[in-house]
């Protein structure tokens, strides 16, 4: 129960389409094609193929340097939507980060992400451009993602990511709690920053916050307090997310029993849902 670039990827992350015999070959003579839309369009239409696109890598590596903005985006996201197949293209990926155009640096970002651990030695670039381009709100959030996903040494991502709890964007806030808690025992340190969040004006983040800090396992008993304040939150998605992070943490949360039973009641469905499985959990735990 949490929400993370549910928006911002709705359209980066679709399926890749079943590859149609011959078509890839069409798209490889786009890429060469006069029209820079035709280009851009060319890059676009290789993410939807997929793995079954590996054989454009090189094209798409080429059109990173195109003088059109769209279609080095296009390019980029069509590295993206072919994978880890798509390693070749990573230094390109890491200086297209630093592309005049956001456009263009947020699918770089993106596609650095989807290539995976191949990526690692572009966490140095990611991390600038988390603390830096203050005006790409989707590049930011990109860059959060992306850092557990290129594997990015805890002792530089971590760091990073706790700093981003402090963006302007809630959006990159939200994402930032998410990728800290795939740093699991890496990221014990920041406890207190994630307590900070629960305080959040945003109640996406406080919600994140409360999953996140539940995931942490007995070094978040400390803060067992601050989850039973969050759920009587305001927001539904909050209380919901303190109740399944108070699950999460089993016997150690024990003292919520009685605020979890009341949550049951919660006239929110997905809210009273959430304590029911939390209070079971605890209980089982506890036997």
């Amino acid at each position: 129960m949490r929400a993370g670039l549910a928006l911002l990827l709705a359209l980066a992350l679709a399926a890749p389409a079943a590859a149609d015999p011959g078509a890839l070959d069409a798209l490889l003579a786009d890429l060469r094609h006069h029209d820079p839309l035709v280009r851009a369009a060319a890059g676009r239409t290789i993410r939807e193929l997929g793995a079954d696109a590996r054989a454009a890598v090189p094209a798409l590596i080429t059109a990173l340097g195109d003088p059109h903005e769209p279609v080095r985006s296009g390019a980029a996201a069509g590295l993206g939507g072919i994978g880890p197949d798509a390693r070749d293209a990573v230094p390109k990926l890491r200086h297209a980060l630093h592309d005049q155009e956001r456009f263009v640096r947020s699918w770089a970002a993106l596609a650095l992400a989807e290539i995976g651990p191949d990526s690692r030695g572009a966490a140095p670039d990611l991390i600038e451009m988390l603390a830096t381009d203050s005006e790409n709100l989707r590049g930011r959030a990109w860059c959060a993602d992306a850092l557990p996903r290129v594997q990015a040494p805890p002792e530089l991502a971590v760091p990073a990511l706790v700093e981003a709890l402090g963006d302007a964007s809630e959006e990159v806030r939200s994402v930032a709690l998410l990728s800290l808690e795939k740093y699991g025992d890496d990221a014990s340190d920041v406890l207190p920053a994630l307590a900070t969040s629960l305080r959040d004006p945003h109640w996406k983040v406080r919600g994140n916050a409360a999953c996140v800090l539940g995931a942490m396992g007995p070094r978040a008993e400390p803060f067992v307090p601050e989850l039973i304040a969050a759920l009587y939150d305001g927001a539904p998605y909050v209380r919901g997310c303190a109740a399944q992070g108070l699950g999460r943490l089993g016997p150690f949360a024990s003292p919520a029993l009685p605020h979890l039973v009341g949550a049951t009641r919660d006239p929110d469905p997905h809210v009273s849902e959430r304590a029911h499985e939390a209070v079971e959990q605890i209980e089982r735990a506890t036997r």
